[in-house]
């Protein structure tokens, strides 16, 4: 079995072979870590020296490794406060529903309120309305009249510090941002008090500065690790003195959140310049798997690939197999599926030029029109070419030699049930269409010729399929009753993908978010036994998925945590949750507390890249605002608009809203923004958010977690199931 480049087609991470060699940030100390003291921020300079005059010193861009038992106490000491007044609870109903506008006006009936808190609150909200309206000075005017009617309020003093940083006000923001330290010292809003402190000194050109305040926030707050060590990079590489640390920082923050898009592109950037070919090509290719349509990766690509020749084929995939590994295991005669194989980030299915089969067993080759037409000997490659003349596929042997051709579907399946297919060596005509991994397959590949190449289809036995299903969502999973849980819900799920298609061509892809399917030749005799023990249980009356980790507030309202927080959705909430740290006891949280970025995430998006991905639909011209406009009722986003000089996008696609803001690598759609203005256009964009995935059915890591504090595998799924009928399939009983 060979291993090629940790190649990421399917939004897996980011981090290539290169960087994987670096040792851990965790591990060891890094070489250059010196003791950083707190920034002053109090008395500063308001000239900035210019970029290109400016030196940075060696202690600037040093760090002191954040602590991973960073008192706890402090991290999860503050509970913060989500309760509304009743007036404005009830105005929070149009919000959630996409009545944004509705929403806004009538939130203004109550900003001169005789009741001086329901009008700080309606201020509060229409400021963060109007910021996300693009309509900044509205946004100031709002939130200045929320501080002086709160003027105790550490919340609305945070938030007017970061609305002034959209707005350009840097010096401004850091005077509000240093008043704020006199009104709270929960860790919460210190750090982010902090964090806006750094970014405003860089966005005004004192990297000097802004480093010194990035370093305080490095040191102090676990779950910023990733995106401070970037930013970190990004100013190393900034200036021509400290340019040499910057991969070093880059490679920080990707160990610590493989999804930093940011991240990765800046490391390309740096590769190309020093010159390092293969290097500037894993991460470009690993960006254009993302985002196909861009023309620069696509420019580079091709440039590197044609400059490496044969050298690029090593690292193009995840995993390339010999022969069969798994050679025989016991099929389970059960309802059929077929799963769409080699699928694209939007679900479809792609199509190869060419690829090669070789059984453990006997392979069978049946014609659709004229039945068996063939076999091929266990342990032989065969080679399956689209022929361009015929619009059909040729079925060669080692050497190249016709053995049969056909313009129709042909199906190869082993001669025995019990024996595997492997599927290998696939070529297409875009190699970043879809992961091409080597696949061993139970079951049936039915090849279908179309007018420009082949698709792929696996028909295969429920039973024979739910292990492999099973091994592709277990990396975090240790615990019998987590695991046993999570084949219940994906036998569950796939019952419901099969019945509500049960004609079409396929039922699931192999790249669908809940049925991420790598081959059978993942599995192991766990994952077997806990898919056989999960045939005694099925759930109804409830959408069976699984996501990887959660923090409190779930799309369905399972709070993983003893600490209820009280939360509940407004605009001003959403951002005050995503400033909250996950309390102590959360059930997903990691064993290592600088691995949070499953849980909670910070990115800094560029607006040309976001510019640009929406072009692919429309072309709205310089963005002015990033608009939500529907909710789930705890505040994910489901729809968004997209404002801009030429015009407006709208979209009520979740994955969409992800794609066009991140190419697909952001974590989940429970977040906020906060979009960075020069004039009336956006020039970046920062996103808080928590949670992977969409937030509905079971959390893996939460399961891990229950499942340590002794709870069973029943009882897990009632937790993340508490609305579902679960029937015993043996004795017919409901739960």
């Amino acid at each position: 079995m060979k291993k090629g480049l940790l190649f990421l087609a399917l939004c897996v991470g980011f981090i290539p072979l290169k960087a994987q060699e670096v040792e851990p940030f965790s591990a060891q100390p890094l070489p250059w870590q010196a003791t950083v003291e707190e920034p002053l921020v109090k008395g500063e300079d308001s000239s900035v020296t210019p970029p290109q005059k400016q030196s940075i010193s060696k202690s600037s861009l040093t760090t002191t490794r954040a602590d991973s038992k960073l008192n706890e106490k402090l991290l999860h000491k503050s509970v913060l406060n989500y309760a509304l007044p009743v007036e404005i609870s009830s105005v929070m109903d149009k919000c959630v529903v996409g009545d944004v506008d509705g929403c806004y006006f009538s939130l203004k009936t109550y900003e001169t309120n005789e009741d001086t808190e329901v009008a700080a609150v309606a201020n509060l909200e229409l400021a963060i309305l109007s910021l996300q309206r693009g309509l900044v000075k509205q946004a100031i005017n709002y939130i200045e009249k929320a501080g002086e009617l709160a003027p105790e309020d550490p919340f609305v003093e945070l938030t007017h510090g970061w609305i002034l940083l959209c707005s350009g006000q840097h010096k401004r923001a850091r005077e509000i941002f240093e008043h704020l330290l006199y009104l709270t010292a929960d860790f919460e809003y210190v750090s982010s008090a902090k964090l806006g402190t750094a970014l405003s000194y860089y966005f005004s050109g004192n990297k000097e500065k802004a480093a010194a305040s990035f370093q305080y926030v490095y040191t102090s707050n676990p779950y910023m690790i990733s995106f401070v060590s970037y930013m970190l990079g990004r100013i190393a590489s900034e200036m021509k003195a400290a340019r040499h640390l910057a991969p070093v920082f880059l490679q920080q923050s990707l160990t610590h959140d493989e999804k930093n898009y940011a991240a990765a592109a800046l490391y390309a950037k740096l590769s190309e310049k020093k010159k390092e070919k293969l290097q500037a090509w894993q991460y470009y290719a690993t960006l254009f798997s993302l985002d196909p349509q861009n023309e620069m990766l696509s420019k580079k690509v091709e440039k590197y690939g044609k400059e490496l020749g044969d050298k690029t084929n090593d690292y193009l995939f995840y995993l390339r197999l010999e022969q069969p590994i798994v050679h025989e295991i016991a099929s389970v005669p059960s309802e059929l599926v077929r799963i769409a194989l080699y699928a694209n980030r939007e679900q479809i299915p792609q199509e190869v030029q060419q690829l090669s089969v070789m059984g453990s067993g006997t392979l069978q080759v049946t014609d659709e029109k004229l039945g068996e037409v063939l076999r091929s000997p266990a342990y032989v490659e065969k080679i399956i070419a689209f022929n361009p003349q015929t619009k059909g596929i040729d079925f060669k042997n080692a050497k190249g030699q016709v053995e049969f051709s056909s313009v129709r579907p042909i199906r190869i399946q082993p001669d025995s049930t019990h024996k595997t297919l492997l599927v290998k060596n696939l070529q297409a005509a875009n190699l970043f269409a879809a992961n091409w991994s080597d696949k061993e397959l139970k079951g049936t590949l039915i090849v279908i010729p179309t007018s420009t190449g082949i698709k792929l289809t696996n028909e295969v036995y429920a039973e024979d399929l739910i292990p492999a299903l099973l091994a592709a969502k277990v990396q975090n999973i240790t615990q019998e009753a987590a695991l046993r849980a999570l084949a219940v819900v994906l036998r569950s799920a796939l019952a419901a993908a099969v019945a509500q298609h049960p004609q079409a061509p396929y039922h699931i892809t192999d790249n669908d978010e809940q049925f991420s399917f790598k081959g059978i030749n993942l599995m192991f005799k766990g994952l077997i036994e806990a898919s056989q023990e999960s045939a005694q249980i099925h759930l109804t009356e409830a959408v069976a998925g699984a996501y990887e980790s959660c923090g409190v507030v779930t799309a369905d309202a399972i709070e993983n945590t003893e600490q209820k927080p009280n939360y509940q959705f407004s605009p001003a909430n959403v951002s005050k949750y995503m400033l909250s740290n996950p309390p102590a006891d959360l059930y997903a949280r990691p064993q290592d507390p600088t691995q949070w970025s499953s849980v909670k995430w910070i990115y800094l998006y560029e607006v040309k890249d976001i510019q640009q991905r929406i072009s692919y639909k429309k072309n709205i011209g310089a963005l002015r605002a990033i608009a939500p406009i529907k909710f789930s009722p705890n505040g994910r986003i489901l729809g968004m608009r997209f404002e801009g000089s030429k015009g407006s996008y709208e979209t009520q696609d979740p994955q969409e809203i992800l794609f066009i803001l991140s190419a697909g690598t952001m974590r989940s759609n429970f977040f906020d923004i906060l979009p960075f203005y020069k004039g009336k256009d956006i020039q970046s964009v920062l996103v808080r958010g928590y949670d992977t995935g969409l937030g509905n059915g079971l959390c893996l890591r939460g399961a891990e977690g229950l499942a340590k504090t002794g709870a069973d595998y029943m009882a897990i799924i009632k937790y993340y199931f508490p609305q579902a009928r679960i029937i015993n399939t043996t004795t017919g009983m409901i739960n």
